[in-house]
Formats: C-alpha cells, sequence, structure tokens
C-alpha cells in the first residue's frame, strides 16, 4: 500500500521557529486569514511550483497521494459526490453532490445506493458532444479492478461492491453489484453495510471515463489501450483541462495517438479552462483562475525566492524554508501571506505489541507520559507546523468530539518522568518496584528510524528522556521507504519505530482504523498495522513470537463500518478512546499542519480539506 501521508513527509523540515503563531486542530487556517474581505475575481494565471512529479501521471485509477488528488478534485475530475474545497469549519470535510443531482437513496438495510445523475453534462474536448451517462461510472470501477490498470492504486477500497473482486480476479464478466436502469441511474449493491461509500465514490478512481468514439462496446472506453498512461490522455470534466486535450484523437489505435501537451512529467503541468464546463451546474468549484501553471523541480529555497519576488505564487509541496516562514510570520506586513492548516495527518512513535518490553500495557503507557512532546515539535519547526496530538485520529474525522482529549496531558507536552515511573511500577519488568525498569528487555530496545532531519535529532531526544526509566535504545536510522517497509513487517523484529505518519485518504475513520488497527492488516503479506494489534496466538507462533496474548480492536472496528451520519463519528471517537486507553499501540505527538507562502499576487485563498493542500479552484488573484 502507498501511504499518502510518505509525500506529506517527503518534505526537509527546518530548524527551530521562535514563532508563537499555533492555532486549534480545528480544521481553519491557524495563520493568515482563508479569504479576504473583497469578493474574489476571476481571471489570471495561477503560477504553481513542485519539487516532485504526480506519482503516475494523473492517472486516477493509480494516484494515490495527495498531490494529485487535488489537482483531480479541483479542476480536472468530477465525481458523483465531492467536497467543497474548503476547510472543516466551512464545511470541507462534508460530502456533497457533483455529479449526482442529489444525496444518493440508500435502502433501508444500507445494502443498496441509488445515485441519480444531474442532466446534460458533457465532457471536455475533444468529446465535448458527449454526455456523461450511468455506465460511464461503471467503466471507472472495472477499470479500477483492472490488474494492469491499478498498479500501486487503491482498489480494495472497492471490494465492499458485490462482484467487483470476483470481476478482478476475471471469475466474473462484469461487476455484479453495478446497476444501470437508464442513462441518469447508477445504482451500488454492497456485500454489507458500507457507511462511507460514498467517500469511496467521491475518490478520482471512481470519475466517469467516457465511451471509445466509434465503438461504444469497449469495455474501458476512451481509456482503452492506455493501461500504462490514461492520464496523459485524460477527458475532463471538471472546470479545467490539459492544455491541448481539443486536439486528442481517439479514432486511432492507442499506440498513435498523440498524449496532451499540456502535461510534460517532469517539466510541466498547464491547464487550461473546460469550454464544456457549466458554472450552474458546479456548485463546489468556483473556479477563479483561467490558467493555471505548474513548474516541476528545484528545492524549497528556490521556490520561495521566486514567490518573494511574485514569479510563482505557491509551492505545492514543499515547506517553506525556515528563514522565509520567520520573516512572513514576524513581519506586519506579510503575515497574512502564510498559512498553516491542519493536513489531517498525524506523526508518532509505535510499539510492537508482540515483542517485549512492550507487550506490558504499562510501559506502553510509560512512553506515552514520558515523551517531550513539545520537544519534538520544536525540533520539527515549531508551533506552526502543527498542534501537539493527545490521540490517534486526527480531530476533522470525529467532528471534533475529542479537540480537548489527551490521557496522558503533561504541562505544555513536555512529558512527566514520575508518571512514567508509576506505571513502569507496575508492570513485569520491574522487579523492585523502583519504578525503573531491571530487565534486560529494556536494553538495546530494537528501533527503527528515519535518517532524515529532524529524526535523528528527535530520536536523541527520546533516548535522553526515557533513560531515567531504564529503557536503552539500539537505533537503526534508515532510508525512509526502507523504514517504513521494516516497521511494516513484524519478522524485523523490531519494538519501537519512531519516524511514522499516517494522513486519511477521505474524511473518515475507515482510513485509520482498518489499515492500521485490524488483524487483516498485520504483514508482512499486508499493510499497514505495524503493532500487531489483533494478532491472533496461531500468527503470532508463525511469525516466530513468544507473547500469546495481544489485544484486539476487531469488534470495536466491525462495530463502526456499517453505520452511517453521528453514530458512525462517535464510533470512531469511542474507538480512539479505547486504543488510547485499553490497547495504547501509538505515542502520538503531533497533528501536522501543512505550511503554505503565498505571492502577493494572491487575493483569496481556500485550504481544502479533502486533499489537505491548497485548493487550486478557490485561488484568485489580482486583476491585470
Amino acid at each position: 500500500m502507498s501511504r499518502r501521508w510518505i509525500l506529506i513527509a517527503l518534505a526537509t523540515v527546518m530548524a527551530v521557529l521562535g514563532v508563537a503563531c499555533g492555532g486549534g486542530d480545528t480544521g481553519g487556517s491557524t495563520t493568515g486569514p482563508s479569504a479576504t474581505s473583497a469578493e474574489p475575481q476571476p481571471g489570471g494565471t495561477l503560477h504553481i511550483a513542485l519539487i516532485s512529479d504526480v506519482q503516475d501521471a494523473f492517472d486516477p485509477q493509480k494516484e494515490y497521494s495527495s498531490v494529485t488528488w487535488e489537482y483531480f478534485r479541483c479542476c480536472l475530475l468530477r465525481t458523483l459526490l465531492s467536497y467543497n474545497g474548503q476547510t472543516t469549519d466551512a464545511g470541507g470535510s462534508e460530502l456533497r453532490p457533483d455529479l449526482a443531482a442529489d444525496m444518493p437513496v440508500v435502502s433501508d438495510d444500507g445494502l443498496r445506493w441509488t445515485f441519480t445523475l444531474k442532466q446534460g453534462i458533457k465532457y471536455g474536448p475533444p468529446l465535448q458532444d458527449v454526455t456523461v451517462t450511468s455506465k460511464d461510472f461503471v467503466r471507472a470501477l472495472e477499470r479500477e479492478a483492472c490488474g494492469t490498470c491499478n498498479v500501486g492504486g487503491y482498489s480494495f477500497y472497492y471490494s465492499a461492491i458485490k462482484g467487483f473482486d470476483e470481476f478482478a480476479a476475471g471469475d466474473a464478466d462484469s461487476i455484479s453489484g453495478l446497476e444501470t436502469p437508464d442513462d441518469a441511474t447508477f445504482v451500488v449493491t454492497l456485500n454489507e453495510p458500507t457507511g462511507d461509500l460514498g467517500n469511496r465514490l467521491a475518490m478520482p478512481a471512481s470519475a466517469p471515463i467516457p465511451p471509445l468514439p466509434g465503438d461504444a462496446k469497449e469495455r474501458l472506453g476512451a481509456a482503452t489501450g492506455h493501461d500504462a498512461d490514461w492520464g496523459q490522455f485524460l477527458v475532463a470534466t471538471g472546470p479545467y483541462m490539459f492544455e491541448g486535450s481539443d486536439v486528442l484523437d481517439f479514432s486511432k489505435p492507442a499506440k498513435d495517438q498523440d498524449p496532451v501537451a499540456g502535461y510534460s512529467p517532469g517539466r510541466s503541468i498547464v491547464l487550461v479552462r473546460n469550454p464544456s464546463w457549466d458554472a450552474s451546474t458546479d456548485e463546489l468549484r468556483p473556479a477563479y483562475a483561467d490558467r493555471i501553471e505548474t513548474t516541476i523541480g528545484g528545492t524549497a529555497e528556490d521556490i520561495a525566492l521566486k514567490i518573494d519576488a511574485g514569479d510563482m505564487d505557491l509551492g505545492l509541496d514543499a515547506v517553506p524554508p525556515a528563514n522565509q516562514v520567520q520573516q512572513y510570520t514576524t513581519d506586519p506586513d506579510l503575515k497574512d501571506r502564510i498559512h498553516a492548516d491542519p493536513s489531517d495527518a498525524v506523526r508518532f512513535l509505535e510499539m510492537n505489541l508482540a515483542n517485549p518490553p512492550f507487550d506490558d500495557i504499562h510501559m506502553r503507557k510509560a512512553m506515552n507520559w514520558a515523551l517531550d512532546k513539545q520537544g519534538f515539535l520544536q525540533l520539527r519547526g515549531g508551533p506552526i507546523f502543527g498542534d501537539i496530538a493527545g490521540h490517534i485520529m486526527v480531530n476533522s474525522l470525529e467532528n471534533n468530539l475529542l479537540l480537548d482529549y489527551d490521557p496522558y496531558a503533561t504541562p505544555d507536552g513536555g512529558g512527566d518522568i514520575q508518571k512514567a515511573m508509576e506505571e513502569i511500577k507496575q508492570s513485569k519488568y520491574d522487579a523492585d518496584g523502583d519504578g525503573v525498569c531491571d530487565a534486560p528487555e529494556c536494553s538495546d530496545v530494537l528501533t527503527m528510524s528515519d535518517s532524515a532531519d529532524p529524526y535523528p535529532k528527535q530520536l536523541a531526544l527520546l533516548q535522553q528522556v526515557i533513560e531515567p526509566l531504564g529503557i536503552t535504545l539500539n537505533p537503526k536510522p534508515l532510508e525512509r521507504s526502507t523504514m517504513y517497509a521494516r516497521c511494516e513487517d513484524p519478522n524485523s523484529r523490531w519494538a519501537l519505530c519512531t519516524g511514522t505518519g499516517w494522513g486519511k485518504d477521505y474524511p473518515d475513520g475507515f482510513t485509520f482504523a482498518p489499515p492500521l488497527f485490524s488483524r487483516s492488516a498485520i504483514g508482512p503479506e499486508s499493510c499497514c498495522n505495524d503493532t500487531m494489534v489483533g494478532v491472533t496466538p496461531e500468527m503470532l507462533t508463525d511469525r516466530g513470537y513468544d507473547v500469546v496474548d495481544v489485544p484486539s480492536a476487531e469488534d470495536q472496528i466491525n462495530a463502526c463500518i456499517p453505520l452511517t451520519g453521528d453514530e458512525r463519528v462517535q464510533c470512531w471517537a469511542d474507538l480512539d478512546t479505547y486504543l488510547m486507553e485499553d490497547v495504547v499501540p501509538w505515542v502520538p505527538y503531533l497533528f501536522d499542519n501543512d505550511v503554505v507562502v503565498l505571492s502577493a499576487n494572491v487575493t483569496s485563498y481556500s485550504f481544502d480539506q479533502f486533499a489537505g493542500l491548497p485548493a487550486l479552484d478557490r485561488i484568485a488573484l489580482e486583476a491585470g
């Protein structure tokens, strides 16, 4: 599985900043206004910088990164349901009709979801005469089930649809749970109640694919023959399209078709207005800019200089350098041009519940009491980069029900060694009851960590903090992808992983709970239940562990999945408190912020809570 959080974590985190500009976890901008007082005006060219290219060349069945999902949501693709490109406070986590005329009708048993489409929605050039119909959504989901089309993607989210897995395995000629009674009606039948199906159908993989001109029977429509490069031939439904889309020629064999000029891999992305887009059918995207130009490459320092000069309007995947953050947060004339918004991601230390000494819950609680979270935050760059975390799931997924919840709260988040020692006294690893571990299992604890800054400094601080508890570490600093691979493999026999983070895929606790804490996500065959919550005695034996009893969250997770609305949100919050108090697999320490600096050309700005990035369709520019 490709964690969307890995992309967010690639940016280099800078030196400590003495700025007091933190805020709450409510989903609102913590520095700078989300919009100016003047009414945003359309027009102009928005200039964006990307350090790295998108992950899979804009193929919606493969792309699994925040940056590309923002381009899809804001600009290129519409889905049955979507989001408004705003913060949680402004309803940015709330599902809304997009290509659907209204929210779906769900049967009493939760198994049958019926969508009615808006009438007359046309594709962008060169298929501007083609209307979006219900069959186009079937085509998209069948392509998501196509093994050669979805490599590196997220087809697992659609296994809830009846017949999806059978079709993907080649055991069925169609996905039996998808029906199209007419061109305007799309019906989805599930294997079991799945309360977040609407969120899954708001992901880019479900965006409609038009039929192939001249051959409507081709199963993958216009995407036929483009298993590896569909993104470069993408036909838009959003307010923008790739420059040059109008000259795409689907009458030729796929191998003879020329890709769009507006995407040059590794170099640039150019979006222009889609003439087929009708603003009266789209309440979610104001689409202020006439043109969006993205330059790929460079460094965070290069981008910062160009933003200062007005040659670039923002960097989408780069953390602003420390000196720029310092300047913009302290200069009254610049402070409205820096924004910090919760990215719906959490950073944490994770403990292997099947490996001593963290098979003992008191040792795990001691780690939570001991950690100097404030010190970790300062090493990341200070308060602008996030807020101290007191629990596992980010607050926007729980409607802020646990905003003030922290069972291991300490003054200023600095840790409390005395409370940590009280926990150790209750553990099986403290024979004389003095609050210090005296068992050999506490020496040279195998610890996986990220080798990039600031993780080595955080690791040194951690060792300093826990040494009075009798715990010493055997650190293994690794390149980031290698570290994740080791932490996801229980055969590595690590006890502590200290460089990990996780971000949501969509605004629902399902994107945290099953992949992180369900039995089916335990490696090495699966991902990403690194801590082995819910592992069975048989699985432990198979993996060579001596521990035989590990707490489970299976019942709590399964109870949440069929629920909807407030009940579902409350259930995820209850699971969060259960994990923090009765399981204790993590030491969460930071709810991460996305920090962006804007050029003086920008007159209005919004943060897209769905992608955890600036909402490109809601950025307005100076006239002229």
